[in-house]
């Protein structure tokens, strides 16, 4: 019988299943889901169709199932390039490096109202899940009353990736293009009177509507890729950190001797645990992969999580190497790779730096104390539940 990718693909370890998929089956086919779907899980493989755009098209979705009308990551060159270009400044680390304050303010309040005190409960729930949804919302411009829902919606858009209930994720993004509708219209109201704009996301895409380079509907779009794309994979390697310093206090205590670690740390956890799991390309004519021509509209899963554990590329792929990146050294595929790398990584990046420096200075023990529960898309990957006791350090 035909080993099934999606047998291991929410398993608390899903790179067992990716070393078969890499040693056995170079372009699996996965039967076992309608429709079926190509996976390609080596790392040559994988950076060869990122790498061919017009060949792996994003245009038909990153998700399991095709859907069109999408922005940014979801959408192809030429609207892709002209929609980067708008955005791009704002994501710049310069740019991030100025919200520095208000996103360091925001986690420092979320830790300590969770973990001030010695005590028990959900990691995810009080800490991973809510910093990143309240980040995202600081560099677009969401008031502080409104940030708190842009985690709910977010849960109910990637529930759909992998086909849940799509009334929920299309109930969400109701809600998120009125509260941008909102928004964007007081921005508007703003510049008509010729008084001072906020300096911030959907200001940028508020004046690229006003000078005709965005229609509201692409307004409204970005904001919720930009939303979903910057919480949930943040949230997930904010948890599953934390999971692998419980797994290895040593690492925590290499951390504390040499803090100059947090940094390649994180591009590390990046690389081991892979929050993104694998994208989706769809070929408009027919196109080789892997050593096959698939007919157009093919379907393929670009599995990064298992690019990332490759041992042709990392030595020792499947131990956590604290100061495997450096200058010079070869980079992950976490974020993606070429036109469609991850506009908001450096984002990611300094979120990840903050949680993580807060983990090892603010824990003095952190220990499980119940199940560890995984999302169920098997395509972003996270934990749903992390449950901790901690102690804190005096």
């Amino acid at each position: 019988m035909t080993h099934s990718h999606l047998d291991h693909a929410n398993d608390l370890e899903p790179s067992v299943g990716h070393a078969r998929l890499r040693d056995a089956s170079p372009l699996h086919v996965e039967e076992s889901h309608e429709p079926p779907f190509h996976v390609v899980a080596r790392h040559a493989d994988v950076l060869e169709v990122v790498m061919r755009p017009d060949e792996w098209r994003n245009g038909g979705g990153v998700g399991v199932h095709e859907q069109r009308g999408g922005v940014l990551g979801t959408a192809d060159d030429p609207d892709h390039r002209r929609q980067r270009r708008v955005l791009q400044d704002s994501f710049r680390p310069a740019a991030i490096a100025a919200l520095d304050d208000e996103v360091v303010a925001v986690g420092e309040r979320l830790w300590t109202t969770a973990f001030g005190e010695d005590g028990e409960g959900d990691f995810v729930r009080s800490f991973a899940f809510p910093f990143p949804a309240v980040a995202i919302a600081i560099l677009l411009g969401v008031p502080p009353e409104r940030r708190d829902d842009f985690g709910r919606w977010s849960d109910d858009i990637v529930a759909t990736l992998a086909g849940a209930d799509e009334e929920r994720a299309e109930s969400a993004n109701r809600q998120i293009f009125a509260l941008v509708d909102a928004l964007v219209d007081e921005r508007r109201a703003l510049h008509d009177r010729g008084d001072a704009l906020p300096d911030d996301v959907l200001t940028v895409l508020t004046l690229a509507e006003i000078d005709g380079t965005l229609a509201r509907q692409e307004v409204r779009r970005l904001s919720q890729q930009l939303l979903v794309a910057g919480h949930e994979t943040t949230a997930s390697l904010i948890s599953l950190m934390l999971h692998r310093l419980i797994e290895r206090p040593e690492l925590v205590e290499r951390l504390r001797r040499d803090r100059s670690l947090i940094a390649p740390a994180v591009e590390e956890f990046l690389r081991f645990d892979s929050p993104v799991q694998g994208l989706f390309r769809t070929n408009p004519e027919p196109s080789e992969v892997a050593g096959s021509v698939l007919p157009a509209g093919s379907r393929v899963q670009a599995l990064f999580a298992s690019a990332n554990r490759d041992p042709a590329v990392f030595d020792d792929p499947d131990e956590i190497v604290l100061d495997r990146f450096g200058p010079g050294t070869r980079s992950h595929l976490a974020f993606g790779w070429g036109v469609h790398h991850c506009i908001g990584a450096p984002l990611a990046r300094r979120e990840g730096h903050l949680a993580l420096g807060w983990m090892i200075d603010r824990f003095e023990t952190v220990e499980l104390v119940g199940d560890v529960v995984v999302n169920e898309p098997f395509i972003l990957r996270g934990l749903t539940t992390l449950p901790i006791r901690w102690t804190v350090r005096r």
